[in-house]
């Protein structure tokens, strides 16, 4: 079972126990049901015998029950499913270790509050930590920079996270300067630090004192076999789905005629390609870029806050070329700044120095781009004449 399949799991089960039988409605409001869930929290953080642990883990389960039926809720508002997702990801995280899951729910969260929110760039520093933790090497470096590169104080969490989770990933690159750079950097904020901030949740925990932890009786192995049952169906279509989607995909990608639409796409993406070279060639990040491609060999030693503004540089010359990408492809954006590299003819070396990354990942990444886009789009970013 994956955990992808767990997570479907335990969104049934949520949506089952919040109610007593199979017809009963929801027995709290989602406040009322959010001030029961961190008192289970505050339960469980409290326990800190090892001989409890198996009681301690009942509390957090049921926890995370609660909080789960708080976002599948319709009569939750933002505000409290926002909440719901941060102490599911921590839980995930930090008491069951499943860095997937955790990764799905901080996703979620983000999307809720959005770029402006004051938790953004710390949150961008645990997806960091998660994606680091889960095995993605490539994109923990990326949200690392990208949380860096956000206004923050320069003694907080942020830097404590991202140091860390550079420092690791560059030691097992085989990369020792650059590990010992991120090394000293992290050691440097926790030495200093008198103190561990506390997360959003872990100050709740302390603050709450007085709620209502009593709750009706659930008959778990109802809610289990019922849930089961509706996993195989819902397991079942999800399968039917990707197998059929990937179907398709082969097919327009094989079949001669291909899609009507194929070629003005293809022609659509070259003329918002050419108009954003035209637009970039204005900017001081392509006269940078021109310098870094004379002297490959001696690239400069570039801080994040300026890789950040190549990068927003590239990005909002070429916005209509990426808006196109986005809607005919199933690119990420920091995939699209490689398309748009290789469309400047910008070496691999350099793309990874823009990355903070290494060549070999370059490539890894060039693969992974030609086996998302139609020929037809990536003859035109691989093959168009400056």
């Amino acid at each position: 079972m994956t955990r992808i399949t767990i997570f479907l799991l335990s969104v049934f089960i949520l949506i089952l126990t919040a109610c007593e039988g199979s017809t009963t409605p929801n027995r709290y409001s989602p406040k009322e049901e959010q001030l029961v869930a961190h008192d289970y929290l505050a339960q469980a953080n409290a326990i800190t015998s090892e001989d409890d642990n198996h009681k301690r883990l009942a509390l957090f389960d049921k926890a995370t029950l609660h909080f789960a039926n708080i976002v599948v809720r319709d009569d939750a508002d933002d505000t409290l499913r926002a909440d719901a997702l941060y102490t599911l990801r921590w839980i995930e995280a930090y008491v069951k270790h499943d860095y997937e899951l955790a990764l799905q729910y901080l996703n979620q969260y983000l999307a809720i509050v959005g770029p402006e929110h004051e938790s953004y760039p710390t949150c961008l520093a645990y997806k960091a930590d998660d994606l680091w933790h889960f095995g993605a090497q490539d994109s923990a470096l990326y949200y690392a920079y990208k949380a860096l590169s956000l206004p923050h104080s320069t003694n907080d969490r942020i830097e404590y996270i991202c140091h860390h989770v550079m420092w690791n990933i560059y030691e097992s690159m085989d990369m020792p300067d650059s590990a010992s750079v991120h090394r000293a950097m992290h050691m440097k904020v926790k030495g200093s630090r008198e103190f561990v901030p506390l997360t959003m949740n872990e100050l709740k925990n302390q603050l709450i004192t007085n709620v209502i932890s009593s709750s009706p009786r659930r008959n778990i192995v109802l809610v289990l076999v019922s849930s089961l049952v509706l996993l195989l169906f819902l397991v079942g279509g999800v399968l039917f789905f990707k197998k059929n989607k990937r179907r398709k995909t082969l097919w327009a990608l094989s079949n001669p005629v291909g899609d009507l639409n194929s070629e003005s796409k293809a022609e659509d993406l070259s003329f918002r390609l050419n108009q954003g070279l035209i637009a970039f060639k204005q900017t001081s990040a392509y006269e940078e870029i021109s310098a870094m491609k004379l002297n490959e060999r001696e690239l400069p030693l570039s801080s994040s806050e300026g890789i950040r503004a190549i990068e927003q540089a590239l990005l909002e010359a070429f916005h209509d070329a990426r808006q196109t990408l986005l809607e005919s492809t199933e690119v990420n954006d920091q995939e699209i700044v490689c398309c748009l590299c290789m469309y400047l003819g910008i070496p691999n070396s350099i793309i990874a120095h823009l990355g903070f990354t290494t060549t070999a990942t370059i490539r890894k990444r060039k693969e992974r781009i030609r086996k998302k886009i139609s020929p037809e789009l990536y003859e035109v970013i691989t093959n168009e004449k400056k």
